[in-house]
């Protein structure tokens, strides 16, 4: 079996980003996929599809964002993304654009593909946006067009008037209170049931304690403002029409609300010009479809669209 490499990259300000890869064991990856996780989890979640990946010959790489996993004791725990920083948002797409640059650099000439899950498909498409020459595709997982259940006009504010009354770096209950309300369909056992149908698999996530936690305001805020920046029409107009486009959703996903965030972000790219423009929707899978009971179908679907453009 093929394990992860850790290491460390050092960001622009100095934070020590902890980076993992995994890289077949002989001769030159097919393509580098460069994964960005979602919000209140960490990079080694990824390990079976990675693992998955190199078995087909590609190399895999990922990072824990700021206040995330092996990041977190840098940057000032779970959920807190440093002391002096203004962006959070911002950082943590440079923190990709950066763990990106030094794989390109290892590998010349290899395509990246960058494939973000949830909070991270966000930070994909703001990637895409700012730095679509790195990139040779874009695959999105249980994605979701704007925050499902935010209000930005009233939800600014307030996180702007937690922030002012008590520090950026304070938690907040903010983000647990809108994730809370994705359980409601289903059976409350762990109040994780919304991830996946695989009871062992909500169960992992529920015992591990780098999952779960509460973002602080200043995440939470950053988050939702950088929502709007990524939907401005003239962000989007930047993605290139020739970068292939990925969506994999399922259809039982609490974020999408009914499939309907997931129709409006393809309006978008199709508005923008995307050519190559794919999605699939996978029957009662719900937010994690790498982690679902149908998750061998989904690996070789992601192989197989890769395998066609790179």
């Amino acid at each position: 079996m093929t394990a992860y490499r850790p290491g460390l990259l050092t960001a622009h300000d100095g934070v020590q980003i902890a980076t993992y890869t995994w890289l077949p064991e002989s001769g030159r990856p097919h393509a580098l996929v460069q994964i960005a996780h979602g919000a209140a989890e960490h990079a080694l979640r990824y390990d079976r599809f990675a693992r998955h990946l190199v078995a087909q010959g590609y190399g895999v790489l990922a990072s824990d964002h700021r206040g995330h996993g092996a990041t977190a004791p840098a940057t000032g725990g779970y959920g807190v993304t440093g002391e002096d920083v203004t962006d959070s948002w911002r950082a943590i797409v440079e923190d990709l654009k950066d763990v990106g640059d030094q794989a390109r650099a290892l590998h010349p000439g290899v395509p990246l593909v960058l494939l973000g899950h949830s909070l991270g498909s966000m930070l994909a498409r703001d990637y895409a946006q700012e730095y679509a020459d790195g990139l040779s595709g874009l695959i999105l997982s249980g994605t979701f067009r704007t925050l499902p259940g935010a209000e930005p006009e009233t939800d600014i504010p307030r996180l702007e008037k937690e922030a002012a009354e008590r520090g950026r770096t304070a938690l907040s209950p903010y983000i647990p209170e809108l994730f809370a309300s994705f359980n409601d369909p289903y059976p409350h056992r762990t109040g994780f049931e919304w991830l996946s149908r695989d009871e062992a698999e909500v169960d992992a996530y529920a015992g591990d304690e780098r999952c779960g936690f509460a973002f602080s305001t200043g995440l939470a805020l950053d988050w939702l403002r950088a929502v709007g920046k990524i939907n401005d029409p003239d962000n989007l107009a930047r993605i290139p029409g020739d970068l292939p486009v990925h969506i994999a959703v399922g259809t039982e996903d609490p974020c999408n609300q009914g499939m309907r965030l997931v129709h409006e972000l393809l309006d978008d790219f199709r508005r923008v010009g995307i050519e190559d423009l794919t999605w699939k929707a996978y029957p009662g899978a719900r937010h994690e479809i790498l982690n679902e009971t149908n998750r061998d179908e989904v690996h070789d679907d992601l192989t197989a669209w890769l395998g066609k453009r790179v």
